[in-house]
């Protein structure tokens, strides 16, 4: 009996699913640490020097490797014709993808020539360097996954990928939490890891209403909009504790609308966090409260400046093509903006 190839569909769509999740975590990563200046080290030339040539031959290790897996690619295009829109969809993203690293390299450039271009700097250098105490806030709206929005981007996948890799990079400076939404029972598939609980639970004054969709409307409430994996920054220190987040990450999916507003409120308004010095907010979509004529733009960046009492820097990713090519629209321009004001920076992946 013929054996069945059963490598390739697995190559063109799984696995280039991944390459194009990580690669966008690499980016993430290396322009978080390579590109926004926060503040000032004692470091000597050669410590900064040899980091930045380090990062920088990945960067181009990691885009050659891009290239011969798009040429492997192409060879079974012949032998699997459904699979061909697939994989021309993906490998449009794998050269967007690579076009944002070589950008990266060219900056990482620029930076080496700043900083070595006279004696003085071969003494106090300015570094680069993110906060160690950071929420990373996602998006878990319907048009993060594939079936819902024009593109047919598997959005969440990335980000989930890009937080596998953040994650996995940290040390014991690191102190982290997740914070997703919506976060209703649909936005966690606990057959993946049955031990996972949503928190916070629905209270009496969320049960009280027959549909959940009536408490979730509710602007007094919180009801649904928001869920945490531990409601307080952790130390991730051990592969256990990474473990952990790993676990809980892949449980997350795709359900709902975007309440933006509620948990941002959240995060910069309580004092489960008030010791977080950074939040980075992965989003693809308009926030509701925009989107429902409930507040304009600049209204909802106001409000959210004005919780932000304690001066967290706010790092805004969007995710997907709109983001990516940096289109002309509300939801890009309210990302760009949110991390202008609130001394961060927006990358789009």
């Amino acid at each position: 009996m013929k054996r069945i190839n059963r490598e390739i569909n697995i190559f063109n769509l799984s696995m280039l699913d991944v390459m194009t999740g990580a690669l966008g975590a690499v980016m993430i990563v290396m322009i978080l640490l390579l590109t926004q200046k926060i503040g000032v080290e004692s470091m000597t030339c050669q410590d900064v020097k040899s980091e930045l040539i380090t990062a920088s031959d990945e960067l181009h290790k990691t885009t050659e490797e891009l290239k011969e897996a798009k040429q492997e690619l192409r060879k079974y295009q012949t032998r699997q014709p459904e699979t061909v829109e697939k994989i021309s969809m993906m490998t449009k993203a794998i050269d967007a993808t690579a076009e944002k690293f070589l950008e990266a390299i060219k900056k990482v450039s620029e930076i080496k020539k700043e900083l070595f271009q006279t004696p003085e700097a071969m003494d106090e250098l300015i570094a680069f360097k993110i906060p160690h105490k950071i929420v990373m806030v996602i998006d878990l709206s319907g048009s993060m996954s594939a079936e819902n929005n024009k593109y047919k981007e598997d959005r969440l996948s990335q980000v989930k990928a890009a937080l596998k890799m953040f994650i996995a990079a940290m040390d014991e400076r690191y102190w982290i939490d997740i914070v997703f939404f919506p976060a209703f029972t649909e936005n966690i598939n606990r057959n993946i890891y049955p031990e996972f609980v949503i928190k916070p639970g629905p209270g009496p004054e969320c049960r009280k209403f027959e549909l959940r969709d009536e408490a979730y409307d509710n602007p007094n409430l919180t009801c649904y909009k928001y869920g945490y994996l531990e409601g307080r920054l952790v130390n991730v220190t051990s592969e256990k504790d990474k473990q952990g987040f790993y676990n809980k990450i892949a449980c997350l999916q795709p359900y709902h609308d975007t309440p933006t507003e509620a948990v941002m409120k959240f995060v910069l308004g309580s004092k489960t966090y008030s010791d977080a010095e950074g939040v980075i907010l992965f989003s693809d979509g308009q926030p509701d409260s925009i989107r429902k004529k409930i507040m304009t733009k600049d209204s909802l960046l106001q409000s959210i400046k004005k919780q932000n009492t304690s001066g967290k820097k706010i790092f805004t990713v969007g995710v997907g093509t709109e983001f990516r090519n940096q289109e002309d629209s509300d939801a890009v321009d309210f990302l760009k903006q949110l991390a202008r004001q609130n001394e961060g920076f927006y990358i789009g992946f």
